[in-house]
């Protein structure tokens, strides 16, 4: 009997141990992988070969420094480009896109725009593997591959390249090219999902640095303010829980700890905001970006009539500014009427729902059944708000993308504004309809308590553990499938054997092999097929940039400074989520979405305004709330209702002009860093007197000579 069990024992933990593999993402960490390149292109299963030989010929032809390496993934059944450039193309790429890098100690030192022409000055420029880092690399590859353009007009497939258009951009826009990722790095992931990722590290201070090298400025400073933020609520967090302890032993102590705990959220949200824009302006120093100059390049996506620039004198699309202000007024204005107006119509039934709920329960004509029939109406209309959210998400980025802004900074700007004017209705309707007509508080704290455990709960699930298992099933399932797609590689000799021609002839007529496409890894046998690391992060789900997750930080801003009066443990759940979603956004970026492009950044943008607005929207509904309790009738009796409201009022313009006081007596950049500037602008200037004097002194002695 002992050998039996051992036996399935055994049995049972090879099986699992092969379902684990199959449906993990850390199965890429040790997938095969020889490619020396920094972003992969992919085409569409289903695309014509002479789309792939087309292309494959025009970056040979518009570009000689690119490097290309060609695989057929058997997972998808479509043909990858494997692309970098040499070094001496990446260097101009650099000066091109103007990355600030170090400068020699004998130049002045500190950091400073890229210059080609002027290598000699930069630290490090004669190490190739380290003088970039590979997002930094994987940016300067992105930008050539969209500044190649058609040098001569042409049809493909019925599309038409015009002279001067992005062959890339085309190529997009018409679903020539499937994708353009940049590909993890194997070393340095393993190394962030151990010291960043992983439960172990919950109460560690994250990697920023290594943070920025990996992913660039702007996911560093997310992360930089999603820690300073869930550090600066320890304080509301604190004192909320000493007040809820204290609150219900006298109405008059109810009162006085009612107006404390308002005026402390106020001042805590300005002194946040505060410390926020001056560490902000720290690690901009820091990184070289707090006096960078946005480059504002076309978006990828954008869509337009071709017209030649004004500025470059290159055919670029060309949108009107009417048809964007029309499809803004007949379509994207009614759409987000409609959406909110719907969202509000359904809260307002599932409150009035309670309602009914707690006069049937009262009456006894509905069983209790463990308080889970007064439990329903707020659970669900967590759900709903939930669906809701998902809902206007993908609305508000399908109006942005058909609005089609050329900016990404304006692009950003409008989803920002549409997706905060979404959230407002569907978070903050339910809790502000309770508190200011039901009146019923016990009813507000049991729903703050839902949102703020069982649906922040789900948000965890549905962000990172669903993904999760989806995507890996998925990847499971196409590695299982792979077989069938051997068999149409084969179909595609012709294909493989043009592709070989085309690139054994460049490299012959180049003299030296810098193009490669290995046989071995380019027409694998089967039985011997393994899958690899950039085969397994194409099937990886896209990464959707930090708009929700900049989000979910100022809707939680709001509930705290708005409704942590009537529920003082706002802040404290609040606290408790920011240390576990941490780790979620990390383990989302590390394990489940595709390696994002960097960006560089100086600032998180519209969210700073938006919370500064928020503070002053605060102030004005602590005011109504204490004006509908009756704090203040109750606190001076005998006062009339016309001097309670001008009480409030002058209280709340006292409070907005202490708050905008405050704001502006202090500096948004700490005097540190104007010092250090000043410091390194004056060793520049002496550095460059001194080399100035070194050439006069060295031309009289030739002259003498």
């Amino acid at each position: 009997m002992s050998d039996q069990l051992t036996e399935v024992k055994s049995v049972f933990h090879k099986r699992f141990a092969h379902l684990s593999s199959a449906i993990t993402n850390r199965l890429w960490l040790n997938a095969h992988t020889n490619y020396d390149c920094d972003v992969l292109l992919t085409f569409p299963a289903r695309i014509d070969d002479n789309v792939i030989v087309w292309y494959l010929e025009k970056f040979l032809q518009l570009e000689p420094d690119i490097r290309i390496s060609i695989k057929y993934h058997f997972t998808t059944g479509v043909y990858g480009f494997y692309l970098t450039f040499t070094y001496e193309r990446i260097l101009k790429g650099a000066d091109a896109l103007q990355l600030e890098k170090p400068i020699k100690q004998e130049f002045g030192g500190g950091y400073q725009i890229f210059l080609f022409d002027e290598l000699e000055l930069y630290q490090g420029v004669e190490n190739e593997d380290q003088f970039f880092s590979t997002q930094e690399r994987q940016s300067i590859v992105l930008h050539l591959l969209y500044s190649m353009r058609m040098n001569e007009n042409q049809i493909l497939n019925g599309t038409k390249f015009k002279i001067d258009q992005s062959l890339i951009q085309r190529g997009l826009e018409k679903n020539f090219i499937r994708q353009i990722i940049p590909l993890h790095n194997k070393e340095q992931l393993n190394r962030l999902r151990d010291t960043w990722v992983w439960p172990k590290n919950v109460f560690k201070p994250q990697p920023i640095e290594d943070i920025r090298q990996y992913f660039g400025v702007k996911i560093a400073l997310y992360f930089c303010w999603l820690s300073f933020y869930t550090k600066a609520l320890c304080l509301p967090a604190a004192y909320g829980v000493y007040i809820w302890y204290h609150t219900g032993q006298s109405q008059e102590l109810d009162d006085k700890l009612f107006v404390i705990n308002s005026f402390l959220n106020i001042i805590w949200a300005t002194g946040f905001l505060i410390f926020w824009r001056r560490r902000q302006a720290e690690l901009a120093h820091e990184w070289n970006t707090l006096d960078m100059e946005q480059l504002e390049e076309t978006r990828p996506t954008y869509q337009g009539e071709l017209r030649r620039s004004p500025v470059n004198d290159k055919y670029e699309p060309y949108y009107p500014l009417w048809k964007r202000l029309l499809f803004r007024c007949l379509v994207t204005i009614p759409l987000l009427i409609i959406n909110l107006v719907l969202v509000s119509i359904c809260i307002v039934l599932i409150i009035r729902f309670q309602s009914w709920i707690d006069r049937q329960l009262k009456a006894g004509r509905l069983p209790s059944l463990m308080s889970l029939t007064e439990l329903f109406p707020k659970i669900l209309l967590a759900l709903v708000t939930t669906i809701f959210d998902d809902v206007y998400k993908r609305v508000c980025r399908w109006l942005t993308d058909k609005e089609n802004y050329r900016e990404q900074r304006a692009h950003d700007n409008q989803m920002i504004a549409k997706m905060f004017a979404c959230a407002c209705v569907n978070s903050y309707l339910g809790v502000f309809y309770i508190a200011f007509f039901t009146h019923k508080y016990i009813r507000l704290s049991d729903q703050l308590i839902t949102i703020f455990v069982i649906k922040q709960f789900w948000d965890h699930i549905k962000e990172a553990i669903i993904p999760y298992i989806v995507s890996n099933t998925r990847l499971s399932v196409l590695i299982q499938l792979s077989k069938k797609e051997h068999a149409r590689y084969n179909e595609r000799n012709e294909l493989n054997n043009e592709l070989k021609r085309i690139l054994d002839q460049w490299n012959t007529s180049k003299q030296t092999k810098i193009i490669a496409f290995n046989p071995r890894d380019s027409l694998p046998s089967f039985e011997t097929l393994s899958l690899s690391q950039a085969e397994i992060e194409c099937l990886q789900p896209k990464w959707p940039d930090l708009y929700e997750d900049s989000l979910e930080l100022v809707i939680q801003f709001g509930y705290i400074i708005f409704l942590s009066a009537l529920f003082p443990l706002a802040a404290f759940f609040s606290l408790l989520n920011n240390i576990l979603e941490i780790r979620t956004d990390a383990f989302k970026l590390c394990m489940i979405y595709q390696r994002p492009f960097s960006q560089r950044v100086k600032d998180i943008g519209h969210w700073q305004k938006i919370m500064e607005y928020m503070i002053i929207a605060a102030i004005i509904i602590n005011c109504i709330f204490c004006s509908i309790r009756g704090v203040f009738r109750r606190l001076l009796p005998g006062l009339p209702f016309a001097a309670e409201i001008f009480l409030l009022v002058c209280i709340e313009h006292l409070l907005v002009l202490f708050c905008k006081t405050i704001r502006s007596s202090i500096e948004n950049v700490p005097y540190w860093v104007r010092v250090e500037k000043a410091k390194m602008e004056y060793r520049r200037r002496e550095a460059l007197k001194k080399l100035e004097c070194n050439a006069l002194h060295n031309q009289s002695h030739v002259n003498e000579e």
